[in-house]
């Protein structure tokens, strides 16, 4: 389990920025619309860039 993104008051949301990149990363794969190396690799890469680099943003 991640930390929360620094600075994040309870209740705000999401507990890390990166938390949905990585949810339609995952979902993207289960589809089999990227392969799971891809999806690793995109997000080790820049997660910031991760969904556009695949063409899912």
């Amino acid at each position: 389990m991640e930390p929360p993104d620094p600075g994040r008051k309870s209740g705000s949301g999401v507990n890390n920025r990166k938390d949905p990149v990585e949810t339609k990363l995952r979902t993207a794969v289960c589809a089999g619309k990227v392969s799971l190396e891809a999806a690793q690799k995109a997000i080790v890469t820049d997660w910031t860039t991760a969904l556009s680099a695949l063409g899912f943003d």
